[in-house]
């Protein structure tokens, strides 16, 4: 079921949202995912992959994974004139509540080591540092790896 925010409306990728995931893509990443590989993400995690559109036009995406109970967050990415309006913060709950819908209790992330605003997001979402993975990008810059805990009704679960 899509939900609205605000006139964004969040809802999983269909394989026809691909040339709008891949427009967003190149808008936001200096090194993006080509559109093969953002393709077979749709594919192989159509339950973890969620869109943003504005009026029927992508302007932004998130993907994760499902391992027992790991989550990774491979890609959030949200056009930059749609930025501030809260649809990453939309996009990144909706990957949450799917993980944690199928008993994910930790949930990690990569994200470039000067990608203060990134963080600062993250870490307001209640992800925090865990480690640094050196020259983990392709042009030699670090990343942090950010981990958290996905909160049940009664239960936490400490991630290491």
């Amino acid at each position: 079921m899509a939900r609205s925010y605000l006139s964004y409306k969040i809802r999983r990728a269909e394989a026809s949202d691909l040339l709008g995931v891949c427009a967003v893509e190149r808008t936001c990443f200096r090194d993006p995912y080509p559109s093969e590989a953002l393709n077979d993400l749709i594919k192989d995690h159509q339950d973890h992959f969620f869109v943003a559109s504005d009026h029927g036009e992508i302007v932004g995406y998130a993907v994760a994974s499902a391992n027992a109970a790991q989550g990774h967050v491979f890609s959030i990415a949200v056009d930059p004139r749609h930025r501030r309006g809260g649809i990453a913060t939309a996009l990144l709950s909706a990957v949450t509540v799917r993980l944690a819908e199928e008993g994910v209790e930790c949930m990690q992330l990569e994200v470039r080591r000067g990608n203060t605003g990134a963080i600062a997001f993250y870490e307001q979402a209640g992800y925090r540092v865990s480690a640094l993975v050196r020259h983990y990008y392709a042009d030699g810059e670090d990343a942090l790896v950010l981990v958290r805990s996905v909160e049940r009704e009664t239960e936490t679960t400490n991630c290491t």
